[in-house]
């Protein structure tokens, strides 16, 4: 179930990053993504929260080597 008190107005475009709270289900991460699509014409990238940006040598020590 999503954490409605946890919920900000987004007016999200094509291509945006929304990061919802990590209790946040699968499914409810579907649906989201469907409404975003119906209501705003846009795709966007759904992902369970915290996330933090991860620099070249970070992601190449983790194994995801960067071109």
């Amino acid at each position: 179930m999503i954490d409605f008190k946890a919920v900000q107005k987004l007016r999200v475009q094509d291509g945006d990053l929304v990061v919802v709270p990590e209790s946040t289900e699968q499914e409810d991460m579907v649906r989201l993504a469907e409404c975003i699509q119906l209501m705003n014409n846009a795709r966007a990238v759904i992902v369970r929260g915290p996330i933090k940006q991860l620099d070249t040598a970070a992601m190449n020590k983790l194994g995801w080597y960067r071109a």
